[in-house]
């Protein structure tokens, strides 16, 4: 396979259509959780399951889940989706809060619309519906990797506020932060995939790891996307790591190229960073180092080891769509 480069949300869309049939039964089984849910809480579900993702966990966990010599059942398969993306909305609810974000894909996020209280408790009630999606499953370690992921993800959100505003961030820490607060659902969406597929252990072990460097390629992207670079039609404000005193991998790269004054002046402004033009002077310092490109070519070393992985998968359509979504996720602009 020779990947070539084309628009993200474009491949995606091939992506997504060539899996529709089992992401539409996932936009039911979702939708059912907001029905049967009391009232109070199934109106704001129904809201909320409205403002659709792109959906690139569920997506990729169904390209994934096709690429075995039989086709999967197309009913667990959404029931893992399902639970993979409820868990993932679950995490944005409460990140959102935590963050003080006030708009989310296009909209006023749930804590402003509704206030923090209930966002916080409708964050709660959807998690605990992402473990139910898939009670029943018969493989009886795919509700454990759901647990293992949401685990990861609360631990990498503490680890990341333990951590807010330290200018001494190791590179060590940062990607343990990044690999359980973004790449680890990924990680498990992959492995359900494989395990959807029927992929003995070894190549489900494959995918997982596929999973997490293509994560931890996503979260850099999207560090970079925060600072604007390489934008376009984000559908989330602009500089809130900065604003929140978040260290990410640009100004890590920054610190390591930078003496003893420019690392002074540097901390001086991240303290300052809600400060009006104060954001527009650290991406002006980042592009001089050449930091935002460093952050890119390691996140596109990720995307390299994941298409590695994905060359042991059987050759097929689904295989070649995984590929190009690996190929051209490093261009997205939102």
């Amino acid at each position: 396979m020779s990947p070539t480069k084309a628009d993200f949300q474009v491949v995606l869309g091939q992506a997504r259509g060539l899996v529709q049939e089992q992401l539409e039964l996932t936009e039911q089984v979702i939708m059912q959780v907001a029905e049967k849910a009391p009232a109070g809480i199934s109106d704001r579900l129904v809201s909320l399951f409205g403002r659709k993702g792109k959906r690139i966990r569920s997506t990729l966990l169904c390209l994934i889940a096709n690429c075995g010599e039989t086709a999967p059942d197309k009913n667990r398969v959404a029931h893992a989706c399902a639970s993979v993306e409820l868990l993932h909305l679950a995490s944005l609810v409460h990140d959102d809060i935590i963050d003080g974000t006030e708009v989310r894909r296009g909209k006023m996020t749930a804590h402003k619309e509704w206030g923090t209280q209930v966002a916080v408790l409708v964050g709660d009630y959807v998690l605990s519906q992402s473990m139910r999606c898939v009670i029943d499953e018969t493989a009886r370690n795919v509700p454990v990797i759901i647990s293992d992921a949401a685990d990861k993800l609360i631990v990498g959100e503490i680890m990341e506020l333990d951590h807010c505003g330290e200018m001494t961030l190791s590179r060590a820490m940062y990607n343990e932060i990044i690999d359980r607060k973004t790449a680890a659902l990924i990680e498990a969406a992959s492995r359900l995939g494989g395990i959807m597929a029927g992929f003995d252990e070894s190549l489900v072990d494959e995918c997982a790891k596929m999973g997490a460097h293509f994560g931890l390629a996503f979260q850099i992207i999207d560090d970079l996307l925060d600072y604007g670079y390489g934008s376009k039609n984000l559908d989330k404000a602009k500089f809130t790591d900065l604003s929140n005193g978040l260290i990410t991998l640009p100004l890590l790269y920054y610190f390591e190229d930078c003496d003893a004054a420019e690392r002074g002046e540097m901390e001086a402004f991240i303290r300052r960073a809600s400060e009006e033009g104060v954001a527009a002077e650290i991406i002006a310092r980042l592009n001089a180092k050449k930091s935002f490109d460093k952050a890119k070519t390691e996140a596109q070393e990720h995307l390299e080891r994941a298409l590695e992985i994905a060359e042991k998968f059987p050759k097929n359509k689904f295989t070649e769509e995984i590929v190009a979504m690996f190929s051209s996720m490093s261009d997205r602009g939102n």
